[in-house]
């Protein structure tokens, strides 16, 4: 069995009304998060899970981040360069999740054909989250629905937040690692009081497209990791591998 090691590189972060994470909860409570690409140590093809973003991406939004470390000195650091990644999975085409796409000039980028038909064309509502700039002149490798990428490395549906939003189960010491498809933090697992008297295990995403199927998708990942990894947890800013 191939066993793998998780690389967080944490490229900018900044503050979040914590509702953004737990639909209908947590309005006025602000909290950390961060963005981050996902190196797979040990992969072979070399694999990369999402594109990190620098803080400028964020200039024309509501909320600004700031930046931590670009993407390139955090996989220098790891002994890598952009170019040396060969597969780039990516969670969702929200903006931040693939904004430096660009610099993974030999990598082939893995999306789910749902989300890129979507991302092409948005509601009004969504529009904002997507830039058309940053992926379409990429190297797309489209699927339709679960598949392992490579072995110990696989993905499955967990739309919600998004049309087509994959999670990332991979193989390491501790079990099965999960980077979700969807964006929240470890609020958005952790069960609270007020939750169990929803009758609630988990929050839906705050930012949702269907919060019943982003509900959903929230529980299958806490039911199937052994560990999970929320796309924004501030958490890993200071972890350098997982386990």
């Amino acid at each position: 069995m191939s066993i793998y090691r998780i690389r967080p590189i944490a490229t900018c972060e900044g503050l979040r009304d914590t509702s953004q994470w737990t639909y209908c909860l947590n309005a006025g409570i602000k909290s950390d998060l961060s963005c981050y690409a996902w190196y797979i140590e040990g992969s072979q093809p070399k694999v990369l899970v999402d594109t990190g973003a620098r803080a400028s991406a964020f200039a024309n939004k509501p909320l600004p981040l700031t930046d931590l470390i670009p993407v390139e000195v955090g996989l220098g650091k790891l002994g890598l360069a952009p170019e040396d990644i060969e597969i780039v999975i990516l969670t969702h085409l929200h903006f931040d999740h693939i904004a430096l796409g660009h610099l993974y000039k030999k990598a082939r980028f893995i999306v789910q054909k749902k989300e890129l038909h979507y991302a092409r064309n948005p509601h009004p509502l969504d529009a904002i989250h997507y830039d058309r700039n940053a992926f379409d002149r990429l190297n797309l490798e489209v699927i339709d629905g679960d598949k392992q990428i490579i072995p110990g490395v696989s993905v499955f549906l967990t739309p919600g937040h998004t049309p087509g939003g994959q999670s990332v189960e991979i193989n390491v010491a501790a079990g099965k690692a999960i980077i979700t498809g969807f964006c929240c933090t470890m609020a958005t697992f952790t069960q609270t009081e007020e939750m169990k008297q929803r009758g609630w295990e988990v929050a839906a995403p705050g930012l949702h497209q269907d919060a019943r199927e982003a509900y959903d998708s929230v529980l299958k990942v806490k039911r199937r990791a052994d560990i999970i990894i929320p796309l924004h947890d501030p958490m890993f800013i200071v972890k350098e591998a997982i386990p």
